[in-house]
């Protein structure tokens, strides 16, 4: 297929052709080659600044108390596997990881791909996916031992899984099953991505409704255990030292900044107000109070991340000031970490600057709307329930529902990212944008798909448009939502 030939020539020329672009580690990379034993050949020097190429066996570089079992395991290992058979001083290569991350990639491309070729605009989708997947902005991560690839990746599959289930309006065994692995698999690539496993597994419930077969119930209600399971999972098992770090930068880089009375805040949050003049430091900041608070249990006995959330929820106006002040930068796809390896001859900190449109398209295009974008985010699942209320038809009923999860799932990633942890934001609305980006192709095809198939057109006046809109009898006006273009006569509606 030509569209992936070409997302094939993009990965290549970035990942593997010098000087090669990658992600440098911020610290984050311990996590997942250093359970396996390796560790940076430069000992952690080249972090934030340079793409650190070559990991050799250290097993004095892990630390169990930052590790936490997730998806990106599962690359992890097959680059280990393969890199066996292509070291000879078994020294692991950033770009062995890289190309294991480009293969997964590039098949799930292809399955997304086949999914959306029965979609009248399927030249918009499948170039829009092209232009935005293979960019710069996620092209990085692949050189790199984070956890948002994977995060990616099964998210992209169980994209590809709820389209063939919406398409059909029902799921088989085979594909609740599928639909439910993809699922389990992106809830594990991150702890953050615990409040998408809680929506998944109340969605699991629904979906097990439109099984015909009991084996099919039984799998989804299975999914929808496993998936509260994996959220747990994730929030027990997260490094101690972790969720300390994350609590604590919430109160002091998040909470108190933006307060206008820090000491009221920090005794509505059980702690002294003398720790007012910590107010805007990290937990790694050079002057903090972090190790403290940590070792006399403070961060675990007052402050949780319930507490931060209860905090939020229970001062609506300080949670809108929370959103509103992160709002120019959570569109942002670069985190400002260095894109090459030093023998690249490049500055600290340098990024690649090819492939960058849709980065281009995020930094400069989207934050003069990312009030707005928020805003239909959170009014999409209310017009959908008004529609879904008006729809006899039970097919149409179901793909609003398929849908509607995405914009939901997208705001989840949203908060969680806001409102989980004030370090690094930028890197951690990978999946929000990932998300967005969906939203955003989905909805200029769904138009694209209507005017090639007639079924919008232009009114004589607004109170036509206002009557066309509002009349749901003819069965053009119930165009199927995962396939807009579709003609309604596949479709139509029972007698």
């Amino acid at each position: 297929m030509l569209v992936v030939a070409c997302a094939a020539a993009i990965l290549a020329y970035q990942l593997f052709i010098p000087p090669i672009v990658g992600l440098a580690d911020q610290g984050d990379f311990i996590r997942t080659i250093g359970r396996f034993g390796y560790g940076p050949q430069h000992h952690g020097s080249l972090e934030y600044k340079y793409v650190e190429r070559k990991y050799i066996p250290d097993p004095h570089y892990r630390a169990p108390y930052w590790e936490q079992a997730n998806s990106e395991y599962l690359f992890a290992g097959a680059a280990l596997l393969l890199n066996q058979l292509l070291s000879k001083d078994g020294a692991l290569d950033i770009t062995v990881m890289g190309l294991v991350h480009a293969l997964a990639f590039l098949a799930v491309f292809a399955r997304l791909l086949w999914v959306a070729r029965r979609h009248r605009a399927w030249a918009l989708l499948w170039i829009a996916a092209l232009v935005a997947l293979t960019d710069a902005g996620y092209a990085v991560y692949w050189n790199s031992f984070y956890a948002e690839p994977a995060s990616a990746m099964f998210f992209l599959l169980l994209l590809a899984e709820t389209v063939e289930i919406g398409r059909a309006g029902e799921a088989s065994a085979a594909s609740m099953l599928r639909w439910s692995i993809w699922a389990i698999l992106w809830v594990l690539a991150k702890p953050q991505n615990t409040p998408i496993g809680l929506l998944l597994g109340l969605f699991s419930f629904r979906l097990a409704s439109w099984a015909p077969a009991l084996r099919t119930r039984l799998i989804a209600v299975a999914c929808g255990c496993a998936l509260f399971l994996c959220a747990v999972y994730n929030i027990v098992a997260m490094p101690k030292v972790g969720h300390m770090a994350n609590t604590y930068g919430m109160v002091f880089s998040g909470i108190l900044p933006e307060s206008k009375d820090p000491a009221e805040d920090l005794r509505a949050l059980g702690l002294d107000p003398s720790l007012a003049k910590y107010s805007g430091t990290g937990a790694w900041s050079p002057v903090t109070d972090f190790p403290r608070l940590a070792e006399s249990g403070v961060l675990e006995s007052n402050i949780t991340t319930f507490t931060i959330l209860r905090f939020y929820i229970t001062r609506p106006a300080r949670l809108w000031r929370r959103l509103h002040g992160v709002l120019p930068q959570i569109s942002r796809l670069r985190p400002d970490y260095g894109n090459f390896e030093p023998s690249a001859g490049l500055p600290p900190k340098a990024i690649s600057r090819a492939f960058t449109l849709w980065s281009y398209f995020h930094a400069r295009v989207l934050p003069v709307f990312n009030k707005w974008i928020v805003f239909a985010l959170a009014g999409w699942p209310i017009f959908a329930a008004w529609t879904w209320l008006r729809e006899p038809n039970g097919l149409r009923r179901k793909r609003l529902e398929l849908v509607t999860l995405l914009p939901v799932c997208c705001l989840a990633a949203l908060f969680g990212a806001v409102f989980g942890d004030a370090f690094d934001l930028i890197k951690h609305m990978f999946l929000f944008n990932l998300l967005l980006d969906v939203c955003l192709v989905w909805v200029t095809a769904a138009g694209v798909g209507r005017l090639l198939n007639g079924s919008w057109r232009p009114p004589q006046s607004r109170r036509a448009w206002y009557g066309r809109w509002l009349s749901r009898k003819s069965p053009r006006h119930g165009a199927d939502l995962l396939e807009p273009g579709a003609p309604a006569a596949a479709h139509p509606r029972p007698d």
